[in-house]
């Protein structure tokens, strides 16, 4: 019998970077998989592939379905992140609706907007930690990069998570991934059908072409403004974003914590971890929806990308708050973030 060439170079290739990462991990046991990737040269997609067979199931690609049955399992973590933000709200995924390509989650805590139609793939992993296993689904765009991560809490239930992977699992398990390396399309999101009020106001904010900026606020302001809301308990709205997923967090902010070069937010059920390093500018922006002007912050990075936008609180007969208003207003200008 002819052995698929290909298929057995790719095998020793996916077993070739396993070992590696297992090495490199024997080095840096605290080293996350993302920053593993990076080391090694690959996409995070193609390591997690490395574990098929192991401690990871590739699923197939069918995504509703494949959320919708998120919601058996009770609470999990929802992570959403970009280079420099990382975005984690712990609910329950609820409520779904079809918009088009997108796919709207909602539910106790959580508040989500996917684009599915730019994931590639995705896999149930399970990883050992100091404080047991650790349980999780991940989802990749055609360059391989993480748009949506679900982690099981220890209020989830794992029974519920094995017979989803099972469920879902693709028929191919070998370890190693097909990254086509593709770009991801910018989403339309004016020719949306549908699309309910809550993500029309917030879409454009942390997606596609930032917003004409009235001001500029340094990484000190920024701070300083954000242990102000927190004393007030002033509701928030902050919104991260990818390629493939749009995550918010809605309400106050209290336990803020600073440890170089990252800006945390550590509150129960969500938490916000910003590298400031990254961030190039901080700008005040104002924009129409409706009748009514919001104010509201765009952190963008060096390719100028918003990569969190934070705004007040939304009432859709009042708009923001008049004291949101007042604080964004009193802001002063200072174009050099860090």
């Amino acid at each position: 019998m002819m052995l698929n060439t290909t298929t057995t170079q790719n095998a020793t290739a996916a077993y070739d970077l396993k070992l590696a990462w297992r090495d490199l991990l024997a080095d840096h046991p605290h080293l996350r998989p993302r920053d593993a990737a990076s080391a090694l040269g690959v996409s995070e997609a193609e390591l997690v592939a490395t574990g098929c067979g192991d401690n990871a199931i590739r699923l197939r690609p069918d995504w509703p379905a494949l959320i919708d049955a998120v919601g058996t399992l009770g609470p999990v973590m929802a992570l959403t992140r970009n280079d420099v933000a990382v975005h984690e709200k712990t609910g329950l995924y609820e409520h779904l609706r079809l918009c088009g390509e997108l796919l709207l989650v909602s539910g106790h805590n959580i508040e989500l907007c996917l684009l599915t139609g730019c994931w590639h793939s995705g896999y149930a992993t399970t990883e050992q930690s100091r404080i047991g296993p650790r349980r999780s689904l991940q989802f990749f765009d055609a360059e391989g990069e993480a748009v949506h991560k679900i982690y099981l809490t220890e209020h989830s239930d794992a029974a519920r998570f094995r017979r989803l992977a099972e469920a879902f699992a693709a028929a191919d398990q070998t370890p190693s991934a097909d990254i086509p390396y593709a770009e991801p399309a910018g989403f339309d999101w004016a020719a949306a059908q549908g699309l309910p009020d809550l993500w029309q106001r917030l879409a454009p904010l942390c997606t596609g072409k930032p917003l004409a900026a009235a001001g500029f606020v340094s990484g000190h302001q920024f701070r300083e403004l954000m242990q102000q809301l927190a004393r007030m308990a002033l509701p928030l709205q902050i919104l991260t974003a990818n390629a493939g997923a749009l995550q918010l967090h809605t309400g106050p902010v209290q336990n803020l914590r600073i440890t170089d070069p990252w800006f945390n937010i550590l509150d129960q059920g969500f938490n916000l971890h910003l590298n400031e390093k990254g961030v190039a500018e901080a700008a005040i922006v104002h924009t129409r929806y409706g009748r009514h002007t919001l104010r509201g912050l765009q952190l963008r990075d060096r390719p100028g990308q918003t990569v969190v936008a934070v705004f007040g609180d939304y009432d859709p007969a009042d708009g923001e708050s008049l004291l949101w208003r007042e604080f964004i207003d009193a802001l002063p200008g200072n174009r050099i973030f860090n």
